[in-house]
């Protein structure tokens, strides 16, 4: 999945998990009025996706929380996928645009958060 979400509009967002996403449903009942975002959850795997937006509804960051039972298999994936810059952290260039990796372990479960890189 090397789909780029940051930059892309909410209802491509929306049509592009429908189409290739089917584990992934949209939650709309727990959303927080303070931000403008999608959330996607995928029941079966234990991992919730959001994807924050800009006023005018583009993609700007993209955040990823994992049950600890697949910290392996995305340890594997980011290492495959992006170069590894530090503890945790990892890039990758996409249309001449660094972007950022990272992950952080919480208690219950981690996170993985995509943005563009300052």
């Amino acid at each position: 999945n090397a789909q780029h979400f940051i930059g892309m509009h909410k209802d491509e967002i929306k049509q592009v998990m429908n189409d290739s996403h089917k584990t992934f449903k949209l939650n709309t009942t727990s959303v927080n009025p303070h931000y403008n975002y999608l959330k996607y959850e995928d029941i079966i795997n234990e991992i919730t996706i959001l994807y924050f937006l800009s006023d005018d509804d583009k993609c700007t960051l993209v955040r990823k929380m994992y049950d600890y039972v697949n910290i392996n298999d995305v340890e594997r994936e980011l290492n495959e996928k992006y170069s590894k810059v530090g503890k945790n952290k990892w890039e990758y260039r996409y249309l001449l645009q660094k972007y950022s990796v990272e992950l952080t372990e919480g208690e219950w479960f981690f996170t993985v958060t995509i943005k563009k890189k300052e």
